[in-house]
């Protein structure tokens, strides 16, 4: 089941995961290619097998992404959209309408605007580093305000790290460096 409690140790695990992951990654690709690896990992490996294996992960990975971050979207909109909740075919019409149009929608921007991964690295430096390290390091804190949890010497400080040290070191970072390209 679940238990509130063994959040703070799933959530160093998987912080600690992620980032032996990213800094395994980093380094192997720099220890590959120095300063010439490509910003999008995969232009930087050579063709064959394991470039379509990676392309093929990437893809799912995205496809994954999107249904699980579009769904409340997808729901929020249809929601509003219909007058009355509930199920039948003219609610699985309108939420088939409302999902595919969001897809088409996002396609079409991210084909038509010229420069797009541009755009999309200035927003991920602005967003990406509060929604992954701080926020949740903010929420942490918060809820064990508010349930009176003491926390640990060592959450106390990851948690201020991560919101007041590397939040806004990669914040200014990633806008300084988006910004050089656009």
């Amino acid at each position: 089941g679940r238990e509130p409690r063994s959040f703070p140790a799933a959530a160093r695990a998987a912080y600690g995961v992620m980032g032996l992951v990213y800094t395994c990654t980093c380094v192997l690709a720099y220890g590959a290619y120095g300063s010439e690896v490509a910003g999008y990992l995969p232009d930087s490996m050579p063709p064959g097998h394991a470039k379509r294996l990676v392309g093929l992960l990437l893809a799912l990975h995205t496809a994954v992404a999107y249904m699980v971050a579009a769904q409340p979207l997808h729901r929020s909109i249809h929601a509003s959209l219909l007058a009355e909740p509930g199920g039948g075919a003219r609610a699985a019409l309108c939420w088939l309408c409302v999902s595919s149009g969001v897809l088409l929608l996002s396609i079409v921007l991210a084909t038509a605007v010229p420069f797009f991964s541009d755009l999309q690295s200035l927003l991920g430096s602005l967003a990406g580093a509060p929604m992954m390290f701080g926020f949740p390091a903010l929420f942490y804190l918060r809820a064990c305000r508010a349930h009176g949890l003491a926390l640990s010497w060592f959450d106390a400080a990851a948690c201020h790290f991560l919101l007041y040290l590397l939040t806004p070191t990669l914040v200014v970072l990633g806008t300084l460096g988006s910004m050089r390209f656009i």
